[in-house]
């Protein structure tokens, strides 16, 4: 008998897009979103997230998250989907793009193809920790962190953080280490620049966007910062967001 799929959901009608939602998060990120885009989106709960099963006995990997995506596509016989994958969605994104070389497109969605610094990957290791016996405190320390402005948000930021909570604590240290067990796929990029968008928010304090901005222009990838907004510009600048998906897909 086979393992079930990841939980996903399919709307509309169109080209085939994947939906990668971060950490912490789950499909339902989308929902905003996908309702303004003509396209068949396909959004995903990643492994340990929303509906989706995890296996805590197997080693914490992202390339193990893709490979759990991509019997999605085969099974839904997806020809050549775009993927949007957001933070740890775009890593995922990455190691697909590396599975499937005829994959179209990527946008990195406040999300980069570097792997951690040794100093990141020791803070991945102290949440992986933490979350164990401190999950609420974790996850209410963490989430406000990803808006510019968190008290112009209180409402969307209590709905964040009632998703993560209805996470097995197991599960946010198992996806926090197979983030610092990444590699870097940067040169996937600089190899077919064409292939990419990079779409990031000027405030984000999780991703380094005036380096990952050069390293765009650098090697010709389409790049976008938007202005006043951190790592949630589909929460803080929706409108704007809507309108740049809707150019690119």
């Amino acid at each position: 008998m086979s393992e079930p799929l990841l939980h996903y959901r399919i709307s509309g009608n169109g080209n085939p897009v994947l939906f990668l939602h971060g950490f912490m998060e789950d499909l339902s990120m989308w929902d905003e979103l996908i309702m303004h885009l003509p396209v068949k989106a396909v959004c995903i709960d990643l492994i340990g997230h929303g509906k989706s099963p995890i296996n805590f006995d197997a080693t914490p990997s992202i390339l193990s998250m893709a490979k759990e995506v991509e019997k999605i596509i085969v099974h839904e016989q997806l020809k050549n989907p775009i993927i949007i994958g957001h933070s740890m969605g775009g890593y995922v994104g990455l190691e697909l793009m590396k599975l499937i070389p005829g994959l179209e497109h990527l946008i990195l969605f406040h999300s980069h193809p570097w792997s951690d610094s040794e100093d990141k990957k020791r803070d991945r290791e102290r949440v992986a920790n933490m979350v164990l016996t401190k999950a609420p405190v974790f996850i209410r320390e963490a989430i406000p962190n990803l808006f510019y402005n968190p008290s112009n948000m209180p409402d969307t930021i209590s709905h964040y953080i009632q998703l993560a909570e209805q996470m097995e604590p197991k599960a946010i240290a198992w996806a926090a280490l197979a983030m610092k067990n990444r590699f870097d796929l940067a040169y996937l990029m600089e190899k077919n620049p064409e292939k990419y968008t990079v779409i990031s928010g000027q405030n984000d304090k999780l991703v380094n966007v005036g380096l990952l901005d050069s390293f765009c222009k650098q090697h010709k990838i389409s790049s976008i910062v938007f202005q006043g907004v951190a790592h949630m510009s589909h929460e803080e600048n929706r409108e704007e967001v809507i309108q740049l998906l809707q150019t690119i897909i």
